[in-house]
Order: structure tokens, then C-alpha cells, then sequence
């Protein structure tokens, strides 16, 4: 009977990496980190298809905006309703922007939101159906129906040096839209003389009592 092997003989038979191995697993480990670079992060994936489109006639996915007048307010008179039976008169820390504007569903029933973007990046969703409550002109949470348009004007409250460079964006549905879904841009053509004569002509209190 022979002997069993030595431990120094197990060791110097195990496999031994050669240069080519080594050379091999070096250019796989360099295409995974180049593929990986290649691709984008979460955040970018996930991230709405922003889409630039004319003032005069906007379409997205399932809707057409026909956007029109812009008008600033430093605080809007309402009238009272059956909770609060006097008129009233609501005020914002900034100024009220409110864009008219005529909407439609192309396709199926649902809701258009809104918001504005500023120059500096800063996002301000249009105020809710009750702030201020006008019912059948406010647009905010408005259900659309295919081929019946309605017109009516979105709100929002922002500070008064942010109105210079701000853009309209739209979108389908409630929550903004992910994983390249589109969120249509129309530059409001805000420019510095444009801003300024806006808050020059801002009335103090504009009556709303529609």
C-alpha cells in the first residue's frame, strides 16, 4: 500500500492562476463597471420624459391645454358658501398666480395637474379645488371627460420673485408621472419686463365672486 499524500504535496497540486486567467478577469471586471457607468441611476430612470410644447396648444398623454391669460392677485374676494355664508376674502403669504386656460381628455376620463416651475429649479403645485373654491373654474382635481373641453384657470401660490422665467408644466393623473412618462412643458415667456408689469398691475384684492 502506498502512503497518503503529504499536506505539502495536496498544496502543490491545487490549480495555479496563471497570467491569462488573471488578464481575463481583469477585462470582465472592466466591462461590468463600464456597462454599470453606461447606465443611468434610479433617479434618472424613474424620472418623468419632460416634453416642451407651445402655449397655444399643449398635448401630453391623454390631454390638450389650450393655455391663456396669466393675471397676479395680491389676495382673491369669494363669496361665502353654505359654511361660511359672508363673502371673504383670501390672502397668501407671496402673490396668486392664475393661468386660464382650456383643457380636454382625448382618450379616457380623469384629472390634469399642474404646476409651476421657476427658473431656479423650485416646484409649486397648483392650489386644491377648495383654495380658492370655485366650482366649475377652478381646474385643480376637475374630472375631465373625452370630448367635452372645459375652461376655467389653475392657481397658485408662489413669492413674487420667483414669477420671472416660470414654466407651466401638465401631466395626467394626480401624482407626477415616473419611468419616462411625460410632463409637458410650456414656457410662460415670463421675462423681466413681463414679471414686473404682472406685479404692477397685481390688485390688491381681485373679486372672484363668480
Amino acid at each position: 500500500m502506498s502512503a497518503p499524500p503529504s499536506a505539502a504535496a495536496t498544496r502543490w497540486r491545487l490549480p495555479r492562476w496563471r497570467w491569462r486567467d488573471l488578464l481575463w478577469i481583469a477585462l470582465a471586471l472592466a466591462a461590468v463597471v463600464a456597462l454599470r457607468k453606461g447606465q443611468s441611476d434610479y433617479e434618472q430612470r424613474d424620472a418623468p420624459l419632460l416634453q416642451s410644447a407651445p402655449a397655444a396648444r399643449a398635448v401630453g398623454r391623454n390631454f390638450a391645454v389650450e393655455v391663456g391669460r396669466l393675471k397676479v392677485a395680491r389676495a382673491y374676494l369669494l363669496k361665502g358658501d353654505f359654511a361660511r355664508p359672508g363673502d371673504r376674502t383670501l390672502r397668501s403669504p407671496g402673490v396668486w398666480l392664475s393661468v386660464l386656460a382650456k383643457v380636454e381628455a382625448l382618450q379616457r376620463p380623469g384629472y390634469l395637474s399642474a404646476q409651476i416651475r421657476t427658473r431656479d429649479g423650485l416646484v409649486y403645485v397648483a392650489s386644491n379645488k377648495e383654495r380658492p373654491k370655485l366650482d366649475g373654474f377652478n381646474l385643480s382635481e376637475r374630472e375631465l371627460a373625452p370630448g367635452l373641453p372645459e375652461s376655467g384657470a389653475w392657481f397658485f401660490e408662489l413669492p413674487p420673485d420667483q414669477l420671472e422665467g416660470a414654466h407651466l408644466q401638465l401631466y395626467w393623473g394626480s401624482l407626477l408621472p415616473v419611468g419616462g412618462d411625460s410632463l409637458v412643458d410650456v414656457d410662460l415667456r415670463l421675462d423681466k419686463a413681463a414679471a414686473r408689469k404682472l406685479l404692477a398691475d397685481a390688485k390688491p384684492v381681485l373679486d372672484l365672486r363668480l
